[in-house]
């Protein structure tokens, strides 16, 4: 069983001046270390976030509690007062857990095309293939991903493994002499805007002809996602795990789709739109800020104190 890094309260207290975040604590002394845990998985000496959700609050004890209240109660409990536990609890761990030594370097084991261009500070993992491609500043690919002729990536972009970006998309129609499939060549192009996060096994494909497929700034893809040649996703969307949209589909900024949502080809979603999970979509939806819900997915109302793993949007 893997253990959790440990630090003590003064490096949380030191961490939090370092971010700028006011903060009370209820008992400023411990000698002993503390490792960041969910409340899903609780255990003495943890650090934990409490935003309420819970009919009874649940039995943390010999723990850092961030949250609203002066006092979470419970044995040996430090509570630390903030004004936003889960925004804090985010930042501290993000601060505190992440590598600061960042890989770079080309893996051994990876195959790169030499025409590609590759910024020296990017990683390639092992077991890549690389073609024809632009990669930027930061972009670290993890093992098993696929770049492939005509793509860009911008700076600072993550792909977790067997994902492969520029794929070839199928568009056909028959040839009512021949009786045969007529196949239009897929010689477009793909690009990642920057800061996105795309996991593991998703599939982007290139745009037809001369189109491009374009994954806005600063986005997020989960597990298993497809997307269809020519889409055009604006900055800071989300997608949950196995959602699909189809080719030619445009989706304004933040959108946030649930999982196994599904976009049908030339659709248009207007920005801080939310798809349900499950919901098939259908027709455009020009309205900012709509939820969308069902199969086929129909506007309902949306109450952001009941939607499931959407963040809150911004003012």
């Amino acid at each position: 069983m893997f253990e959790g890094k440990e630090f003590s309260l003064d490096t949380v207290l030191a961490s939090l001046d370092q971010l700028r975040i006011p903060y009370r604590v209820s008992t400023p002394h411990s000698e002993r270390g503390y490792s960041f845990k969910s409340l899903r998985e609780i255990g003495d000496y943890g650090i934990f976030f409490f935003v309420g959700g819970f009919k009874n609050k649940p039995l943390i004890k010999n723990s850092i509690i961030l949250c609203v209240e002066n006092d979470y109660g419970c044995e040996g409990n430090i509570t630390i007062a903030v004004e936003d536990p889960q925004l804090v609890f985010y930042k501290l761990s993000a601060l505190l857990l992440t590598d600061k030594k960042k890989k770079s370097g080309i893996h051994e084991t990876a195959i790169v095309d030499p025409n590609a261009i590759i910024s020296p500070d990017a990683y390639i993992g092992p077991y890549c293939v690389v073609e024809n491609c632009e990669i930027k500043s930061g972009v670290r690919l993890h093992s098993h991903v696929t770049i492939m002729s005509g793509t860009t990536i911008e700076e600072d972009v993550v792909v977790e493994p067997h994902s492969t970006i520029g794929a070839t998309g199928v568009a056909w129609i028959w040839d009512p002499e021949t009786r045969e499939r007529v196949i239009q060549p897929q010689t477009g192009y793909t690009l990642i805007g920057r800061g996105s996060f795309l996991g593991s096994d998703i599939s982007v494909v290139r745009g037809s002809i001369n189109e491009s497929t374009v994954i806005g700034r600063g986005c997020v893809i989960a597990h298993g996602s497809k997307i269809g040649h020519g889409a055009k996703v604006g900055d800071e969307c989300h997608f949950a795990n196995n959602v699909s949209i189809a080719g030619n589909v445009t989706l304004g900024n933040q959108c946030f789709l649930g999982s196994g949502a599904v976009v049908r080809p030339q659709t248009k979603l207007a920005e801080c739109t939310v798809v349900g999970a499950g919901a098939v979509v259908v027709k455009d939806c020009e309205e900012k800020g709509c939820l969308l819900m069902g199969v086929p997915a129909k506007r309902s109302t949306p109450d952001q104190t009941r939607l499931s793993g959407v963040p809150k949007q911004l003012d």
